[in-house]
């Protein structure tokens, strides 16, 4: 019954705060990542996975062990990834970093229309608005025990989707910068569409 009443009492602020207050006072977290990309138009589904880094404020690593080599990242100036099929790496100077941590922060912001579901431990928050860059609706999973997030979506105004699952997730009070530095592997070609 108190397990309950503390819920109640942590949903009367906003289901997120929990999740927000560990997220802001976390200087650098790691973990094991899958994720899968849906396009509705030919309802295909795209699958890769590896290890993520974030930072404050806005630092962010993904980088794939599916595909091998693949990366998504935000150095702190310039969005970027790296794209082994190809042998690119292609950046993308002024887009926003669109990281966990930014788009969650993002939530807090806004005025969307808040769904939650209970299942013992887990929360699972649904929002829908208008978040920026299209997206209109996310879903954000963490656990009540210790806010730590094991699922993050996203769904464009389109239908697209990119659903996130996070496990061994790990907080450290401290990092080195150079994790997140945009590095160019011997052949690949740099990129910047606006200079298209």
């Amino acid at each position: 019954m108190l397990y309950i009443a503390l819920l109640s009492s942590i949903i009367a602020v906003s289901p997120l705060e929990p999740l927000l207050e560990k997220m802001q006072n976390a200087i650098f977290m790691t973990g094991s990542f899958s994720q899968t990309d849906t396009w509705a138009l030919t309802l295909e589904e795209e699958i890769s996975s590896g290890t993520m880094y974030i930072a404050h404020p806005d630092l962010f690593l993904l980088k794939y062990t599916d595909p091998q080599g693949a990366e998504t990242g935000y150095d702190g100036s310039c969005f970027f990834t790296v794209e082994p099929d190809i042998r690119q790496v292609i950046i993308y100077p002024g887009r926003e970093p669109g990281n966990f941590l930014h788009m969650i922060e993002k939530c807090a912001d806004s005025s969307a229309a808040e769904t939650v579901e209970f299942n013992r431990d887990s929360l699972l928050v649904l929002l829908e608005g208008d978040f920026g860059e299209g997206i209109t609706r996310m879903s954000v999973g963490f656990t009540a025990s210790d806010s730590l997030p094991f699922l993050f979506s996203t769904t464009d105004v389109n239908g697209n989707s990119t659903l996130y699952h996070m496990w061994n997730i790990e907080i450290e009070n401290s990092f080195t910068e150079s994790i997140f530095d945009m590095d160019v592997p011997d052949g690949y070609t740099v990129i910047n569409p606006g200079e298209i």
